[in-house]
């Protein structure tokens, strides 16, 4: 089942038993009888004391800090709280002065939901019900005859929680709460104030050890002043406190929680014990659902008791039951929690002499561990696992003055950091392409840097390109084209040339380069060697004016004297008329192929 429909089905029973509540008989006609002191009306008065705290980290009644860091996280659940003459009163007769219960016996459900938003705020609804109620007035002392065996609608509260100071950063959490009540209530029942209150409480809570929580709410409620049966019930300090414990189990939580009201309403002359309600309640909270990313997990359930001093709204005795997702064990829903904090030795720490440093649970990490013999305790030390006697700073970690991560002990080369290898000295370019051996694949072939796989550090060779160097020589796929007899290129070969200089100036390592100009056997031999020399120069100086550098270049003009095929054809003097880069600055028997892309 999703969120959502977990939703669906708190919504539907909080239309559907406000319903089954108003369908009851009230009873309300009057059978006889006189009871003046109650002035034959029921007072507007919401006598139910114990009011839930809805959100995950909250206590019983009283409210933590703590908020679900998941965004959007809905949860909810319920409780259902019996309690045993919540008021009485002193009622004379001619015959003899009885103590009765106004409300005798009561069951109230409480339905809510909660919605974690942006890690820091959480928004709650609870909505109570009166299922049950009884009173010891009889049938013919009305109006308090209704509440006999009458079910009855509470006031809708809403609930705003904001976290100021989060307990996981900071010695102690901080948090503030907005708790408004609306008079959806159905009046007589005394279930609903029959006006809008609202009371406003500051939260602060601490770990006073392992994983115990505790929590104390000041606050305060403003609701309509009202006279209940002769005591003045109106504005309110609210007082209470709380606490969760490990109980024993992983999964078991013993809560402590109290709560109390000192009445400040401005028409209240003389304040009396029963207008300051107070209770204290004990209660288990079990984990009985686990889970890391499922919608269910941390589901618990909760149960309990409690007591109250003799004043309105507090009884003799309280059951309660719930079923809901409170944290347990003070941590977050979903985590899987070692034992800790209380009754720890239920599950002993292991010999630090015998077990593996990894493998010592961190609760047990205390002033007797020190996993890596550095003197400092774990608990103290900031860098448990990295220490050595003698080379550790006050935080217990290795100096690392260079920032390598590296610890100086073991570094090689202790004062140059960067990226480096497991000695600590930084990575070379062994074949000076720029690309650190690390992450060169190749790191003593250098990448050729063509547009094609430059990333990788390996030399290659584009297919498309018209420009490749293998064996010691820059290879050209087309021949550099002259005008007739002259040492002026022509336009079409522009393309070609610019591929000469891209990859002389994106390899510096290539070294230098003679660019050789060729002619045929045709003419007078001195006019060849003329016309070889400046057809080299032209090209020469057309790479110059590319950008490539040039103490790099020479040229030489060769003439007819190293035709590649014969002069007695016109295709084998066409080949002879040629221009080639011969590179200098590789081994002849270099197979490093290099191609530059158009």
């Amino acid at each position: 089942m999703k969120t959502r429909h977990l939703m669906l089905l708190l919504m539907w029973l909080l239309w559907l038993l406000p319903s089954a509540a108003l369908g009851q008989d009230t009873g309300d006609t009057p059978i006889g009888g006189n009871l003046n002191r109650f002035n034959d009306k029921t007072p507007r008065y919401n006598l139910q004391y114990w009011r839930p705290a809805p959100n995950p980290g909250d206590y019983l009644t009283t409210f933590g800090t703590m908020i679900d860091d998941e965004h959007w996280r809905v949860t909810g659940g319920f409780y259902l709280n019996y309690a045993h003459v919540p008021m009485d009163e002193k009622n004379a007769s001619s015959e003899k002065t009885a103590s009765q219960a106004i409300v005798s016996n009561s069951i109230f459900l409480d339905l809510y939901v909660s919605a974690s938003l942006f890690g820091w705020v959480e928004l709650a609804l609870n909505m109570p019900f009166a299922l049950y109620q009884t009173t010891d007035f009889s049938w013919d002392e009305y109006p308090l005859s209704k509440l006999n065996k009458k079910a009855a609608v509470g006031d809708l509260r809403i609930l705003l929680k904001g976290k100021i100071l989060d307990l996981n950063e900071y010695p102690v959490g901080l948090a503030l709460i907005a708790d408004l009540s609306t008079p959806t209530g159905q009046n007589g029942y005394m279930t609903s104030d029959d006006a809008v209150s609202f009371a406003i409480r500051a939260a602060l809570e601490f770990n006073p050890w392992g994983k115990a929580r505790m929590s104390v709410n000041l606050g305060y409620r403003y609701r309509p002043h009202r006279n209940v049966f002769g005591y003045d019930m109106g504005q309110s300090i609210l007082i209470s406190g709380a606490a969760s414990i490990p109980f024993f189990h992983e999964d078991l939580d013993v809560l402590l929680d109290f709560n109390g009201e000192i009445t400040v309403d401005p028409d209240n002359s003389a304040l009396v014990a029963k207008e300051r309600p107070f209770e204290a309640d004990l209660a288990f909270r079990y984990r009985f659902l686990r889970g890391t990313t499922e919608w269910w997990r941390g589901l618990a359930l909760t149960a309990g008791v409690g007591t109250g001093l003799d004043s309105v709204g507090a009884p003799d005795v309280r059951v309660m039951l719930g079923l809901n997702f409170h944290w347990v064990n003070g941590g977050a829903l979903g985590v899987d929690y070692d034992f800790g904090g209380y009754m720890t030795a239920v599950e002993p720490c292991p010999d630090p002499e015998l077990t593996p440093p990894s493998q010592i649970p961190d609760r047990c990490r205390d002033k007797t561990v020190d996993s890596d013999g550095d003197t400092i305790p774990d608990k103290e030390d900031k860098c448990p696992f990295a220490g050595r006697p003698g080379f550790i700073d006050e935080n217990g970690c290795p100096p690392d003055r260079d920032g390598d991560t590296v610890p100086d002990y073991i570094d090689l080369c202790p004062d140059e950091g960067g990226q480096v290898d497991k000695n600590g000295c930084p990575y070379r370019d062994s074949d000076g392409d720029g690309l650190l051996d690390n992450v060169d694949k190749c790191p003593h072939e250098p990448e050729t840097f063509n547009g094609y796989e430059d990333e990788d550090g390996c030399p290659d060779s584009d297919p498309d390109a018209l420009v490749e160097l293998t064996s010691g020589k820059i290879n050209i796929k087309e021949q550099v084209f002259f005008e007739t007899a002259k040492a002026k290129i022509k336009p079409e070969s522009f393309e070609l040339l610019d591929q000469v200089a891209k990859l002389l100036i994106d390899n510096p390592h290539v070294g230098n380069v003679t660019v050789e100009g060729h002619t045929d056997s045709k003419g007078k031999y001195k006019s060849n060697m003329k016309l070889s020399q400046n057809r080299a120069n032209s090209v020469m100086n057309y790479l110059i004016d590319k950008g490539v550098d040039a103490a790099r270049l020479n040229a030489i003009g060769y003439g007819p004297d190293r035709p590649i095929d014969t002069n007695d054809t016109a295709e084998g003097r066409a080949r002879n008329r040629r221009v080639e880069f011969v590179v200098l600055g590789l081994p002849e028997d270099s197979e490093t192929p290099e191609s530059v892309t158009p």
